[in-house]
């Protein structure tokens, strides 16, 4: 303890002696000594105690910042350094700081860089042992924390230091000086604090410079393995399996402890398609495996897929099941692995980086291609199991709910859509017959939201997710906000009120609110489908964006899918089935009459958007709605129809379809009989 208190003992006999001249005149030697030894004796207890305290509170800490083997992970590394720069730019309490630093598992993190992050700790161990007064143990984390992260911020500064490799960026020994100068500068401190602080200054600054010269060396490191795995990621987006496999290799090269390179050098063989390729990525899964049992079902889902191109279903089924077994387990730990990518927030400015960061956390959560639950829906619509198809989406959406993952449902859907074509369609073919409503509130930033249910069927256990589309966000991308309340029923026939919900969110470092809203869409999952829910002025603005790419022949990327234009097709068979099962009839008014029309229920499945042409007038159906196992519009005050002498014009009923667009022509006269064109 004899240095420990060293710096204390000259300032309270300091204090002493000056109290013995003040009052030695009117009061007795002896009292003054008694109380000396007394307050003497009451500050060494105090001082024990807290030494006592700090090495009960430090040692799990030090003891755990062990490194146990040379090999390390790189992205461990820095998910562990960026958890603890974090929680010290929040200005935790010292001791909910080292019960996480406590918790926090070491493993693979490279040994230097934890050396060094250790020798700060043993440092600030020294200091707060001495520091019996808890608003000075909070001032001195807060105060360190602070020059650990300036230290950082300045590793880029011209200098040198001995030892530290030719070609390493350094922190400039001044650069650093001036910041410890003036971090203490603008805190208040005490005196006592102040001199602490002195006396172990020179081990403090050379400990900072030494840390963050290691962080950024890993840093750095860990900046040339990125670039290979987003070159890896969007080569994959490509389809361009050759690139990603080379990319992978080179990536696996510098950390062959990594995750992503494994999984995606994996996925390109499967993709690949070759006995020999198949082999390759089953070794590289064997080897995931062995490193990263903790983070295992995304291996397990490759597995799957490897089995399957080589014609086992049984083998490839158990893979798969077994991801979606683990899936859930997993979602909260690999979760955490997307810290690291908080510190590429820059990826969310360009359309290619989103790409990136959305592959990424599709990979570590079990969405779009890694999803085991629409695998085996693929694999089960292809052996014509319709029902064990249906259930196997149904089941993806269901664990995404219960993750609480709604960040990753439009993609999911995309993919849906992209990987089971009609299939996904039929499973609910009257989607576009659900309508969203959204209005403003009089106060804050908050909207009403509710679902109108334009078809006859009921959906139950609905849960409504708005995906918002603010200013300043790219074309296609949405922030998620989730409906506080799951509704029993969304009833076939009934609008149903989904409540308020506030609209703010944080988009390119700005905050975002009602005001900045350029449009709305919403995903309900539900029981029996997931089922996107738009206004009407987004399905007619989505049909004419794409009826214009058409036109200019350039068409969409989701016009190029084989289920697009499949669907293309079918529609024009559909319109061939209204001209043998779709009637129309005159419903009599005062002044003009309505013309209403039953078209087959199975235009439902191709989103369709109606308008008449009658004239030169063009009218919305006041009315679209299915009943009866029938579309069923009506379109008011047309003409007087039935009147006496009346000449009826041709009447165009138009379908506009995100998957084209035909006219049936319907003749007045007897039945009203339609032909095709107009």
């Amino acid at each position: 303890m004899g240095n420990m208190t060293s710096g204390r003992w000259p300032r309270i006999i300091g204090v002493g002696c000056l109290i013995l001249v003040g009052v030695g005149i009117g009061v007795p030697a002896g009292a003054l000594a008694l109380y000396w030894r007394h307050a003497a004796e009451a500050q060494r207890l105090a001082e024990e105690a807290q030494a006592a305290k700090a090495k009960e509170e430090f040692s799990p800490v030090l003891e755990r910042m062990t490194a146990e083997d040379a090999a390390y992970d790189i992205d461990t590394t820095i998910r562990v350094l960026h958890e603890i720069d974090y929680a010290m730019a929040a200005h935790r309490t010292p001791t909910e700081m080292l019960s996480l630093m406590a918790g926090t598992d070491y493993r693979d993190v490279a040994p230097d860089v934890l050396e060094k992050r250790k020798e700060l700790v043993e440092i600030l161990f020294e200091l707060y042992s001495r520091q019996t007064r808890i608003e000075d143990q909070q001032a001195l984390f807060e105060l360190t924390g602070e020059l650990v992260l300036s230290t950082l911020s300045v590793v880029a500064v011209s200098g040198s230091m001995e030892g530290i490799p030719h070609g390493t960026l350094s922190v400039d020994r001044k650069a650093a000086q001036a910041l410890l100068a003036d971090v203490k500068a603008d805190r208040v401190l005490r005196a006592d604090l102040l001199e602490d602080i002195d006396e172990l200054e020179g081990r403090l600054l050379q400990a900072n410079i030494e840390y963050a010269n290691t962080w950024r060396k890993y840093v750095e490191e860990w900046d040339r393995l990125c670039i290979l795995r987003d070159r890896a990621y969007l080569a994959s987006r490509d389809a361009d399996w050759d690139t990603v496999v080379a990319t992978t290799d080179e990536a696996i090269r510098l950390a062959p402890l990594e995750r992503e390179a494994h999984l995606l050098g994996a996925m390109a063989r499967i993709e690949q398609g070759t006995p020999e390729s198949i082999e390759a990525a089953t070794h590289l899964l064997e080897d995931y495996l062995a490193h990263h049992p903790d983070a295992a079902a995304p291996a397990f889902l490759l597995l799957g897929a490897a089995e399957e191109k080589r014609g086992n279903l049984p083998g490839s089924r158990l893979h798969l099941q077994q991801a979606a077994a683990y899936y859930p387990k997993q979602a909260a730990q690999l979760g955490e692995m997307l810290d690291p990518y908080r510190q590429r927030a820059f990826l969310r400015q360009s359309r290619e980086g989103g790409s990136i960061l959305e592959e990424y956390k599709a990979t570590m959560l079990g969405a779009g291609y890694f999803s085991p639950d629409l695998q085996l829906a693929k694999a089960l619509f292809a052996a014509g199991d319709f029902h064990g198809g249906k259930q196997k989406v149904l089941d993806h959406f269901a664990r995404r709910r219960a993750q609480g993952q709604w960040d990753f449902l439009l993609s999911d859907i995309d993919y849906a859509h992209d990987l089971l074509g009609g299939e996904f369609r039929e499973i609910f073919p009257e989607e576009s017959y659900l309508d969203l409503k959204v209005a403003p509130t009089l106060w804050g930033d908050q909207i009403k939201v509710s679902v109108v249910n334009r078809s006859s069927r009921t959906v139950h256990n609905a849960t409504l997710v708005l995906c918002v589309h603010f200013t300043d966000m790219l074309a296609g991308d949405y922030e998620p906000f989730t409906a506080d309340k799951t509704m029993p029923a969304v009833m076939g026939g009934e609008t149903t009120d989904f409540g308020t919900m506030t609209l703010s969110a944080e988009i390119l470092g700005k905050t975002r609110t009602v005001e900045d809203v350029v449009s709305h869409r919403a995903i309900l999952v539900t029981d029996e489908a997931v089922l996107w829910i738009d206004t009407d002025e987004f399905k007619i603005a989505e049909a004419d964006a794409f009826r214009r790419a058409r036109e200019q022949g350039q068409p969409t990327p989701e016009q190029r899918t084989a289920w697009h234009r499949r669907m293309e097709s079918d529609l024009g068979d559909a319109a061939k089935d209204v001209l043998i099962h779709g009637a129309a009839e005159v419903v009599p008014r005062y002044g003009a009459d309505d013309l209403a029309f039953e078209l087959p229920e199975g235009l439902a499945i191709f989103r369709p958007n109606f308008r008449l042409e009658y004239g030169d007038a063009v009218l919305v159906p006041d009315q679209n709605v299915i009943e009866n196992g029938k579309i069923k519009l009506v379109f008011s005050g047309v003409d007087n129809l039935d009147a006496d002498g009346a000449v009826p014009r041709d009447a165009v009923l138009v379908l506009s379809s995100v998957f084209g667009e035909w006219r049936l022509t319907w003749k007045p006269g007897q039945g009203w009989k339609p032909i095709l064109g107009g």
